[in-house]
């Protein structure tokens, strides 16, 4: 018989082993599209990331999963490259950074910031924020 998934809150209000283990489970019948349907979820980070704020993520995926949440002394640049960066000073543990740093259409931007709000909400901690957003008149969007 096939175990049918929980709504999130209720997911959300069992002890971590529980969740573990419901979610093994749900992973040999359901696709990672079912669960975050089920949750509500427009995206598949989201769901990487609330296994790693729920501490479960090393216990739940797979290697052969495809997303993997980068230390913050690695960051994706403008050209699609992962690089690393010596900084020592930057604490182990539970973070989250996000950099952009290139031109693209306000509608792409929307999506992205759309996302990152979606993550961030609910989130206890204080967050940092460094943002400027240029409008470039001259820039033609159709070349």
């Amino acid at each position: 018989m096939i175990e049918k998934m929980m709504p999130l809150d209720e997911f959300l209000k069992l002890d971590s082993d529980e969740q573990v283990e419901r979610l093994k489970r749900w992973k040999m019948t359901y696709t990672l599209k079912d669960i975050r349907e089920a949750w509500n979820f427009k995206h598949s980070a989201q769901y990487y990331m609330l296994l790693k704020k729920l501490r479960i993520y090393e216990r739940v995926v797979n290697k052969s999963d495809k997303f993997y949440p980068q230390p913050e002394s690695q960051r994706l640049g403008a050209d699609g490259v992962w690089r690393t960066y010596n900084d020592t000073s930057a604490a182990l543990g539970d973070h989250f950074n996000f950099q952009l740093n290139t031109s693209i259409t306000g509608a792409e931007l929307a999506e992205k910031l759309e996302r990152i709000a979606y993550f961030l909400k609910g989130e206890e901690k204080n967050v940092h924020v460094r943002l400027s957003i240029i409008v470039n008149e001259s820039d033609n969007a159709t070349e």
